[in-house]
């Protein structure tokens, strides 16, 4: 692919900002897949399940693998491949994507004076605002600088044996076991550097006729547990935002975790 094509991919990612379009996902073409039928991954950034989907760009991303059985590999697609993820023969067993993107910046201006607020109430981070309002800090004329941490969890030939686990991301969600064990819930771990993150929101969407937006918190442990309807999707998004030194190029550093997977 030339360097004008690549260039051009490049710049159509990086209008994806993460608030005019929240979550930003792995979608699987299916998620239970025979053993032996290829595996199709997109991303994607949107809202509620809809959005538009981006290529494989690995420019824009530091790190993006897949584990199964324990064994992780680094994932090496073609520039401008859509799905961004394809693998024609793929491994027996539950396939945990995992994709770190490269920090990215947006600026919260005089043309949007309510993005800020809206963004942090829509991630039920209520009290991160009330302490910016509490301080007397300013809601524009300042920045941010964002990375994504996606996972999806695709499984192939049968579901028996199989379990998610830490791939090092910055800040993610873990399932404990598998969702293809048949159940219609799951029990999830916020990780935070690999510790667990307490009392902390993560948003639900499931999507089946239509889509249904619900919100959980975890307990002490980072724990909790997720319901949805049989045969539909999940995606799970919670975003962690820290105030940056005095000083810094930018005020908020932001980091937001996905999952998803089928039931």
């Amino acid at each position: 692919m030339d360097k004008l094509r690549v260039s051009i991919l490049f710049m159509a990612f990086l209008m994806a900002g993460p608030l005019a379009a929240h979550e930003f996902w792995l979608e699987a073409e299916d998620y239970t897949v025979e053993a032996g039928a290829p595996v199709n991954v997109q991303l994607r950034v949107g809202q509620d399940f809809g959005g538009s989907e981006y290529p494989f760009v690995q420019q824009r991303f530091k790190n993006f693998t897949v584990t199964v059985g324990k064994k992780t590999a680094p994932y090496d697609g073609r520039a401008g491949d859509r799905p961004a993820y394809q693998d024609k023969t793929p491994k027996a067993g539950l396939q945990v994507l995992s994709y770190e993107s490269r920090p990215d910046t947006l600026a919260f201006t005089k043309s949007k004076p309510d993005l800020l607020a809206n963004y942090l109430k829509a991630e039920g981070l209520d009290f991160v605002l009330e302490k910016h309002r509490a301080e007397g800090l300013p809601e524009i004329g300042i920045s941010e600088i964002y990375s994504r941490n996606a996972k999806a969890l695709v499984q192939v030939g049968s579901s028996k044996g199989g379990a998610d686990l830490a791939t090092g991301l910055p800040f993610e969600l873990v399932v404990q076991g598998t969702p293809y064990d048949g159940d219609t819930s799951v029990v999830v771990q916020l990780l935070w550097r690999g510790k667990p993150m307490p009392n902390y929101p993560i948003n639900v969407f499931t999507k089946k006729n239509n889509v249904k937006q619900t919100r959980v918190q975890t307990d002490g442990s980072g724990v909790a547990t997720v319901t949805f309807p049989k045969g539909s999707r999940v995606l799970l998004n919670s975003v962690r935002i820290e105030r940056l030194p005095e000083g810094s190029k930018h005020f908020y550093e932001s980091w937001w975790a996905s999952m998803t997977f089928g039931s």
